[in-house]
């Protein structure tokens, strides 16, 4: 894909060593070569249905309303509206289709306007920045970690309003902003982190995240991306994943829990052969069925 030549970009997922479905989501997007450039990454809530369409719909949501400069708002108004967009998509999903009523997700986002940026954040994916060798966290986890890691605030779960963190702060050349999911930055410490997003190519820094949540276990969906602030002018051929491995999958394991399971397969065939004896039996047939079972 076509991004401003204003920013180099990098991006990784993965399903983790454990879950066998991958709920995490990310997006870039951008509106042409002079225009802004949007950033996100959604965790759907594991174990709820329709986690990985709550995070694909919301970045999607988000992302229209906050590239539609011909609404004539400023940035920080348009990723507002694409939050409250996002949620009543989520909502109305929900009520449409029943198996969906509990699906929801975490979102983190940051428009990219030259030397500002616009970022859009609730539940607990997260936002740094790298700066002089100084990495902070920009965003804010709403999450309660005991006794149990519970998020007080998301898109969806049953809510119809969405209360989304909103921020507004300078960009400098050699900025690096790093977004990731919780597969990664609870088993990667800050420092760690901050040392593996630092590498020289974002795609690499990204990749390096991923690989390191895996390598500690990989007990959750793990996505990263980096992008990071370069010389203005232009705009560049980008070329990202578009699978949630490298090409080089020997370095990437497969997961290996909740297996495709056997016995709901097995009592179907049973349930099946059943139905077929009783409408045999109903028509007379049971004598030469039987017949035919002991020969």
């Amino acid at each position: 894909m076509k991004l401003p030549a204003r920013w180099r970009v990098g991006a990784c997922s993965h399903a983790g060593s454990v879950r066998t479905a991958n709920e995490d989501d990310y997006l870039l997007a951008a509106a042409g070569p002079a225009g802004p450039l949007f950033v996100g990454v959604a965790d759907g809530m594991g174990g709820l249905a329709g986690g990985a369409e709550a995070s694909r719909t919301v970045l999607r949501a988000i992302a229209s309303e906050a590239l539609d400069a011909s609404a004539g708002d400023a940035s920080v108004a348009r990723l507002q509206r694409g939050f409250a967009v996002a949620s009543r998509k989520v909502a109305d999903a929900g009520a449409a289709v029943p198996a969906l009523a509990d699906m929801g997700t975490t979102a983190t986002t940051l428009l990219l306007c030259d030397d500002r940026a616009v970022v859009g954040h609730i539940g607990d994916t997260r936002l740094y920045r790298l700066r002089d060798d100084h990495c902070e966290q920009l965003s804010q986890d709403h999450a309660a970690r005991a006794p149990e890691n519970l998020l007080t605030r998301c898109i969806g779960a049953g809510r119809v309003d969405a209360v989304a963190d909103h921020a507004e702060f300078d960009v400098r050349q050699g900025d690096r902003f790093v977004l990731i999911s919780d597969g990664v930055w609870c088993v990667v410490d800050d420092a760690l982190l901050a040392r593996l997003a630092g590498r020289r190519d974002p795609r690499e820094a990204a990749e390096a995240l991923v690989q390191q949540a895996l390598a500690q276990g990989g007990p959750d969906n793990a996505t990263a991306v980096v992008v990071e602030a370069v010389a203005a002018g232009g705009d560049a051929e980008v070329d990202l994943p578009r699978d949630e491995r490298p090409d080089d999958r020997s370095l990437w394991p497969r997961a290996s829990a909740l297996p495709s399971p056997i016995v709901p397969w097995a009592l179907l065939v049973i349930g099946t052969l059943l139905l077929a004896v009783a409408a045999l039996r109903a028509i007379g047939l049971d004598a030469a069925l039987l017949a035919t079972f002991r020969g």
